[in-house]
């Protein structure tokens, strides 16, 4: 390991050791791509020494990765639910050994879904929160597994351990500061992957919607198929992807599920669609809103999704109550009225949005922040 002058800087998260070394198997389904994002964009940097720590079930014992000047730390990883049920002790042990080798000025935790909050906690000096989801708030609002309900537990006393938590929405924010009213609470928004700032816009023939996320009653896509079920929208064919078909299976013809696409497969679905709907009746900052928004979609999503600043209301798309069909019905109706109106209202604040949800942004935001907390003293 490096004994370089520069500050240190610890960052616990949830990274895929993938991205510094191909050997590591790729994840299935959903994972945190900003941090793929930001690990390439810290190749740039000679300001800070840079260490991820990660758990991972693909090693046994730790293995130090030395990749675009950058240190990935990869613990071994047990049973999710069982280390919620043991205070995951074991995790933060593993942890806490691998910061004393570290030696960190900062440590930067990144997620209350799984451990590495509260393992953040348990630091004895400088230290940052980024949220992702917030399930406190999720469980108020929509039905969630046990896991979620037992880890908001977890979520609630590590947001509460933090001086500076950073959110990425308005939203976000809110719900925050409902936990943590103490907290000094940054805006600061994750990088959209670049495949999203290279692939154009290509409609479909025939006005088509698309939705990207599950079908988790929390994202209520039950709004979505009641709205374009209606014989006003049934010129207009609502892709769902994420969805499959044997778990929903008396659609009207112009609902499609497409189940799980990769990002590719996404942004291609993306590039065709005339404009992208999202229901959920709570969301901090839904990926696949920023993915729309940075490539040019017009969007119509509810009051209770972050990345509400990225659609300005009549214009980039429209903001509606979750339960709101006949809004959604109206909101799809004016986004498709033909191909111009799609493409002119999705241009409408894109580059404001690619500038915002870039990983130059976002590394520059994030090296900010760093250099601020290092200046204060260090509080217990």
């Amino acid at each position: 390991m490096s004994l370089s002058s520069r500050p240190r800087i610890a960052i616990l998260s949830a990274f895929q050791p993938c991205e510094a070394d191909p050997n590591f198997p790729k994840p299935d389904g959903h994972y945190a791509v900003w941090l793929s994002s930001l690990f390439h964009a810290f190749e740039q940097q000679e300001e800070y020494e840079i260490h991820w720590v990660t758990l991972n079930k693909a090693v046994t014992s730790v293995q130090l990765i030395e990749a675009k000047g950058q240190f990935v730390h990869v613990l071994p990883r047990g049973s999710r639910t069982l280390g919620q049920l043991t205070l995951y002790l074991r995790e933060r042990w593993a942890i806490a050994r691998e910061l004393k080798r570290i030696k960190p000025d900062l440590v930067h935790a990144w997620g209350t879904e799984d451990c590495y909050a509260t393992c953040g906690a348990d630091f004895k000096g400088r230290r940052l929160l980024s949220t992702q989801g917030l399930l406190t708030s999720y469980i108020q609002r929509g039905e969630m597994p046990r896991f979620a309900h037992r880890q908001s537990k977890y979520e609630r006393k590590a947001l509460r351990a933090y001086s500076d938590i950073t959110t990425e929405s308005p939203w976000a924010r809110d719900r925050t500061r409902e936990i943590a009213p103490e907290a000094c609470i940054h805006h600061f928004e994750y990088a959209v992957n670049p495949i999203f700032f290279d692939q154009s816009r290509s409609l479909s023939e025939y006005p088509s919607a698309l939705y990207g996320g599950t079908d988790s009653p929390l994202k209520n896509i039950d709004t979505l198929i009641q709205a374009f079920s209606d014989r006003r929208l049934s010129h207009v064919t609502l892709y769902l992807a994420g969805v499959h078909e044997h778990d929903h299976p008396d659609l009207p013809a112009n609902i499609i599920c497409l189940g799980r696409l990769d990002r590719s497969a996404m942004a291609k679905q993306l590039s065709s669609a005339w404009c992208l709907v999202h229901a959920s009746l709570a969301d901090c900052a839904p990926n696949i809103v920023n993915e729309a928004r940075v490539m040019g979609l017009p969007v119509a999503l509810s009051t209770e999704c972050g990345s509400k600043q990225h659609v300005e209301e009549g214009k980039s798309g429209f903001i509606l109550s979750p339960h709101d069909t006949e809004g959604f019905i109206q909101a799809v109706l004016a986004m498709t009225q033909d191909q111009q109106t799609s493409l002119s209202m999705g241009a409408w604040g894109q580059e404001a949005c690619r500038q915002a949800l870039s990983a130059e942004t976002m590394h520059r935001s994030l090296c900010k922040m760093y250099a601020d907390i290092l200046s204060r003293p260090v509080t217990p």
